[in-house]
């Protein structure tokens, strides 16, 4: 079980010795996720293992590139081992952190127009993909509690799936790594300490849209230091991206409100992507007669 021990016995600086484990449950974490602690000379240095996942293990020697980001430090591939972040997750309506969203700039900056490799690229396929999955969710939710939205929904998502618009859009968009999950669980520090960003598990070349989405949809907060950094678009083509961000993000998410949060809120996202995607199509025509 600690055959990875010796491998990052070079980058601990020492011979490390396991003192103590603790399963790691409750919020988003996956099942076999667990804090080791670990002592190395006379110093303690908890770690976090996990199952492997090459998308995460990939993600992580991306963001190991970037200047500046507040992420864990990847120790060890198979199984994953990352460096402990100490804090607690961000609360539900606070802002947030500043770290945050410098990390996101600077990720977004670095990989703008590159490919990381070994990581998932959103387009026409994964979109298609992305929808078959949601409807999956939709119609066993429908099977389940019989609500007309869930039927109502799943109708406009298989719709959805081969949109002219998104294609259009994710043609025209240039991609970068995205986190693809940036919610608060996601989140970890206090008051007076770095935030980092975690569990990068779900990156997926996109464009960049895809995360401030993600945010946008937990609560409208102060993204000047993101701003301060990141690449921008010229304004035809950033509202392109906007529109289709929020349309992508509320599909990615009702395979979760379908099975968590019920009718009502399925109800509200799916609306949520229509007006998106009522506003994608002319925000693409004013960005093709302007281009």
């Amino acid at each position: 079980m600690t055959e990875w021990l010796a491998a990052v016995a070079r980058r601990l600086g020492g011979t490390p010795e396991v003192v103590g484990r603790t399963p790691l449950a409750g919020g988003y974490v996956a099942e076999g996720v667990e804090r080791v602690d670990l002592r190395v000379g006379d110093r303690a240095v908890p770690v976090v293992v996990k199952p492997a996942d090459p998308v995460e293990v990939a993600a992580m020697r991306a963001v190991a590139v970037v200047e500046g980001v507040v992420a864990p430090r990847m120790l060890h591939p198979d199984p994953l081992v990352l460096t402990w972040v100490d804090g607690e997750p961000a609360a539900e309506g606070d802002p947030v952190p500043a770290d945050v969203w410098r990390t996101l700039a600077r990720v977004h900056r670095h990989w703008l127009r590159k490919r990381a490799r070994g990581i998932p690229v959103v387009d026409a396929e994964w979109w298609a993909a992305l929808c078959e999955r949601t409807l999956v969710a939709l119609r066993g939710g429908a099977g389940r509690t019989g609500e007309a939205e869930y039927e109502r929904a799943a109708g406009l998502v298989a719709e959805w799936a081969a949109d002219p618009r998104i294609r259009a859009a994710l043609a025209l968009l240039p991609r970068t790594l995205c986190h693809g999950d940036p919610h608060r669980g996601n989140m970890l520090g206090a008051a007076g300490t770095d935030w980092a960003l975690i569990d990068w598990g779900n990156a997926r070349m996109a464009p960049a849209g895809l995360d401030l989405a993600v945010l946008e949809a937990q609560g409208r907060s102060d993204d000047a230091a993101y701003r301060a950094e990141a690449p921008a678009l010229p304004g035809p083509l950033a509202a392109v991206e906007r529109e289709w961000a929020r349309a992508h993000v509320h599909v990615q998410y009702l395979g979760f409100a379908a099975d968590h949060l019920g009718a009502a809120r399925v109800a509200e996202m799916i609306e949520t992507a229509g007006e998106s995607l009522s506003r994608l199509g002319p925000a693409l025509t004013h960005c093709t007669t302007t281009s």
